[in-house]
């Protein structure tokens, strides 16, 4: 899955396109990666086995959350959020087979490597786009219908994620690099863009089948 300030940052380019409330897609934009073990992240993330022309996919059902959850992903910023999470982690799938960042399945040493990646590059992030941390806890989140999914460990998610915006760590990158973090956020704009535009605008939603892996 993208780091989660690679998800807030494409979140922050997605808020002024029509976004109503800014502090509930934020929290939504994440909250899919506030769980306490990867084991979680098909079922936080919609994450479907199929096969296609007798050849095995992946992909993540967000046309199924928006159904599960509408109307709320048409008029909640957090279900919205949420949806474009899904969206966001399609197109890095997409992209790790593309420049063959990973093999098929990983392990977790190298899943911790990557993790390292994220910390290594959360301060370009933050220098080269200007984020901050506009973090707003959603008052009620408890009684969230989005917690039937997976009971969500928001606020521990939020406490760690601040140090993103602050952290200085020294090393180098193994796998994802500065300029191929830039070459996904070339190749996911476009895509995001889209299935938001067709959300607002009450179009034809976006197909997940058009982002399998």
């Amino acid at each position: 899955m993208a780091q989660r300030t690679i998800h807030y940052l494409l979140g922050e380019e997605l808020i002024p396109l029509g976004i109503r409330d800014a502090d509930r897609f934020r929290i939504g934009n994440l909250l899919p990666d506030a769980i306490e073990d990867l084991v979680f992240r098909a079922q936080t993330h919609y994450q479907i086995d199929t096969v296609k022309g007798g050849k095995s996919l992946r992909f993540s059902d967000f046309e199924r959350f928006r159904r599960n959850f509408s109307p709320l992903v048409e008029t909640d910023g957090l279900y919205l959020g949420y949806y474009m999470h899904l969206v966001e982690d399609a197109c890095y799938r997409i992209f790790w087979q593309k420049v063959r960042l990973f093999e098929r399945d990983m392990t977790r040493e190298k899943v911790a490597i990557l993790h390292n990646d994220y910390h290594l590059l959360n301060a370009y992030i933050v220098s080269r786009y200007h984020i901050r941390d506009e973090l707003v806890w959603p008052e009620g989140f408890e009684s969230e219908p989005v917690n039937r999914i997976y009971p969500f460990l928001l606020r521990d998610f939020l406490s760690e994620m601040r140090g993103d915006f602050t952290e200085h760590p020294e090393g180098k990158t193994v796998y994802m690099t500065e300029a191929l973090l830039e070459e996904y956020l070339s190749d996911t704009r476009g895509v995001c863009r889209d299935a938001l535009r067709r959300i607002l605008t009450g179009g034809e939603p976006l197909d997940p089948m058009s982002l399998t892996w």
